[in-house]
């Protein structure tokens, strides 16, 4: 007999409505890693301390956090609080979205671009500030384009959106080789072995007429600090109306010239000077049209979406109202 998957359900509010607390808070919670259930006891400690109405609801892989926030949204919530990573995030952001709805995140996630950009440096910091929102020191917000990304894949078309990076070939082979390591111990792992993939044949059509045609991998990214510490997209800003894009083109497969490249590469990233490698491709606009002779995989936020032939960015049209701390080059409203 065929299983079925029943919908997700809000869990009913916790704290019982009062005059003094008109504002209700929605809660979407990404169960994977222990710290997110430590980040959600504090947050309800500061809900019941501010006798704010809230509900919570958990994501799931059939159920990765749109479905919930709807959910939230038609039980009329007034900010949602986000604890997860990208990929819930980027689960729920064309819904929050639409909504107009002003979005805490705490990160509880591995990588955390999105968060660590706007200058939220852990959960605990996140919860610090959203205290003070729900207190006396409401926080401004920046707007967060949703981008979408259309994929060709052997199933068919496939719809997709992001918010901070997407890219195809060797940096999505990175994630594809976390082995089944937890957290940063396997995308280190799954990044070393990517370091020797094989480069790909690319048609770049776009705004940039001399785009190389065998890469590594073609990137865009609306943050500075994609892949950890070091700067790769030194203009790339998450409020932008446009894509920072990169390819990355190495010149050989042989191990010991393709580690001598990554050297330089690394080299002239960590000094801000990575437009002036020859290996690192960089032009910005709205929208790239990415064709290949042969499937690549594709990641989208740091997921894996599969393997695409062909794959179409474009920037955002609507945004999700983030609340941030602020940072400098951060346009806050």
């Amino acid at each position: 007999m065929a299983s079925t998957v029943t919908a997700p359900r809000l869990l009913p509010p916790l704290t019982p409505p009062s005059p003094e607390a008109a504002m209700k808070v929605g809660i979407l919670v990404n169960p994977k890693h222990a710290q997110t259930m430590r980040a959600y006891a504090c947050l309800v400690e500061i809900l019941k301390r501010e006798r704010i109405t809230y509900r919570s609801a958990t994501t799931t892989r059939q159920w990765p956090g749109a479905e919930q926030s709807k959910q939230m949204l038609d039980w009329g919530a007034d900010l949602i609080v986000v604890l997860g990573g990208d990929g819930t995030l980027r689960a729920s952001a064309p819904i929050l979205a639409a909504a107009e709805v002003p979005v805490a995140i705490i990160p509880t996630g591995t990588a955390n671009v999105l968060s660590r950009h706007i200058g939220i440096r852990s959960a605990e910091h996140a919860l610090g500030l959203v205290e003070s929102h729900l207190g006396s020191i409401p926080l401004r917000s920046c707007e967060v384009p949703v981008n979408e990304a259309h994929c060709l894949t052997a199933d068919g078309p496939r719809c997709e959106q992001f918010l901070s990076m997407a890219g195809i070939g060797g940096d999505a082979r990175a994630i594809a080789g976390r082995a089944g390591l937890p957290g940063f111990l396997g995308y280190a792992w799954g990044a070393a072995r990517a370091l020797f993939a094989p480069l790909i044949n690319v048609e770049i059509a776009g705004p940039q007429l001399e785009a190389p045609t065998r890469v590594w991998s073609v990137m865009a990214s609306k943050t500075a600090r994609p892949a950890g510490p070091i700067p790769v997209f030194d203009h790339a800003e998450v409020s932008a109306g446009e894509l920072e894009f990169l390819a990355v083109a190495l010149t050989t497969t042989k191990p010991r010239q393709r580690l001598v490249d990554w050297a330089r590469v690394g080299w002239d990233c960590v000094n801000r000077r990575p437009a002036t490698n020859p290996s690192l491709h960089y032009w910005r606009g709205t929208e790239l049209s990415i064709s290949l002779d042969g499937p690549a995989p594709v990641q989208l936020d740091g997921d894996l979406i599969g393997d695409c032939r062909r794959l179409d960015l474009r920037a955002g049209t609507s945004s999700l109202r983030v609340l941030a701390p602020g940072r400098r080059g951060l346009v806050l409203k």
